[in-house]
């Protein structure tokens, strides 16, 4: 689904005029393609509306907040969460995402850092499915059993990162919850996964990269978890950490966007962030999901795939 129930805010941001257009123009061109997608009755273009707008928004925000997209501010780690609602709510989404996951010692970042547990959680489902169409025992049994062992491994890969990277951190806050449904979607309830993980240790039978921390938890031994909200660091950021201006192509949409930063002291000066289109034009804000191709890409933070 793409519903969104974090929405990216201007209070803090260093031009507040120029997000409001900006934001207003992407919930303009959001409206006409819902109501394009009513019109044909199709849900698949209602999510894709939706997807789109998650882009259209956190470009903006790339633009006229860059200094906030790392920060927390008004309302806390409010531009990590909302691209991890993204990343997790629509199929398609993909990395690089600007200033996604932040950078480790950005100042005024989020106590927890929420793009590191996404990806570490992401990075367990993916090692979990690898792990399991390379069971290779000629048993019929021991096959089953092994990849069984990959899913308990999974889903404690998952447990662990989050206790690993933020262990004081109210775990409901940071993806408990991603990490509760794997257990219902590979049918697997974790406290039954304490014989398979003895069987088959994640990381040197199985081949699971390690996790934070160091430890695979099974259902006995998880640490207590932590109840710390999640709160602003210190520092200011003084300047777009990716430069003024600089290109990067959505992992999404295969589109490629620049965006140029909002100068402090010059309300507006941001310009919306331009699309390069097949034909090799540019194109300001909008709700256009059609792919296109580029040769020119930039970093946006330093995260990745």
């Amino acid at each position: 689904a793409s519903a969104q129930s974090q929405n990216l805010t201007s209070p803090g941001c260093v031009d507040v005029a120029g997000f409001q257009k900006c934001q207003d123009a992407a919930t303009a061109a959001t409206a006409a393609c819902l109501s394009h997608a009513d019109g044909d009755l199709s849900q698949t273009e209602t999510l894709a509306c939706g997807c789109t707008n998650y882009v259209e928004n956190y470009n903006c925000y790339a633009s006229h907040c860059w200094n906030r997209a790392s920060e927390l501010l008004v309302n806390e780690c409010e531009y990590q969460t909302y691209i991890v609602e993204y990343l997790v709510g629509c199929p398609a989404a993909k990395l690089p995402v600007p200033y996604f996951p932040t950078p480790d010692n950005s100042p005024d970042a989020c106590s927890c850092n929420l793009g590191e547990v996404y990806l570490a959680i992401n990075g367990s489902i993916q090692q979990g499915a690898t792990c399991s169409s390379n069971a290779s025992s000629g048993d019929p049994f021991q096959a089953t059993q092994e990849i069984q062992g990959c899913e308990c491994c999974e889903i404690s890969a998952g447990f662990s990162s989050i206790y690993g990277i933020c262990p004081t951190t109210d775990p409901t806050l940071i993806g408990l919850s991603n990490v509760n449904q794997l257990e219902t979607i590979l049918d697997t309830p974790f406290d039954t996964c304490g014989s398979y993980l003895s069987e088959f240790p994640c990381g040197s039978k199985l081949g699971f990269t390690p996790v934070a921390g160091g430890t695979f938890y099974g259902p006995d031994d998880l640490p207590a978890s932590g109840t710390a909200t999640l709160s602003n660091l210190g520092g200011t950021v003084t300047s777009p950490a990716s430069g003024a201006v600089f290109t990067y192509t959505n992992g999404g949409d295969g589109i490629a966007y620049t965006i140029s930063a909002a100068n402090v002291k010059d309300s507006g000066s941001g310009s919306e962030p331009q699309t390069t289109t097949a034909g090799g034009g540019s194109s300001g804000n909008s709700a256009n999901t059609s792919s296109s191709t580029s040769t020119e890409t930039g970093s946006s933070t330093g995260g990745s795939t």
